[in-house]
């Protein structure tokens, strides 16, 4: 999808449409339609804008589809549920981990096809298991001891 597509598909989903996400970005509904319309050659929205379209929406569409570009895949960021606690962030890592085995066992059982929802699943706790990771990660490094810096910077 197009970055211009795909941010016309923002201004579609948000409830309210064009009128109601120039208000929650404190724009012109007009000057908005404007840029969104795939006939205009000449106004388009800014990166700035883009952003600002998306944060108002709640919808990442245009992050998705610069990262699809660029063969990249975009995760939602979910707060960490261990509240710092290192042996819980390991338990959720490993159920996640399980859950996500039990997913592509379930899509892989037998010889026939697998079907979108199974394979949707399959995604989800895939995208589970990366974030689950970075708390992994990051509950590791917070037991790094810091050394004294040498040369004036942190770390």
């Amino acid at each position: 999808m197009c970055l211009q597509d795909a941010a016309r598909l923002v201004a579609e989903r948000h409830p309210g449409g064009v009128p109601a996400l120039a208000e929650a970005m404190k724009v012109s509904a007009n000057t908005l339609q404007h840029k969104l319309n795939p006939n205009n050659t000449r106004h388009k929205l800014t990166m700035d804008e883009a952003l600002a379209i998306q944060q108002a929406s709640g919808l990442p569409f245009v992050l998705q589809a610069m990262a699809s570009a660029m063969r990249y895949s975009c995760l939602p960021e979910v707060p960490d549920q261990s509240e710092g606690n290192p042996v819980e962030a390991f338990m959720r890592y490993q159920h996640g981990a399980g859950e996500f085995t039990a997913s592509v066992a379930d899509a892989l059982l037998g010889d026939g096809p697998v079907n979108r929802n199974q394979f949707r699943r399959v995604q989800a706790f895939a995208s589970d298991v990366m974030v689950l990771t970075g708390y992994m990660v990051e509950a590791v490094a917070r037991r790094v001891p810091q050394q004294p810096s040498t040369d004036g910077l942190e770390g």
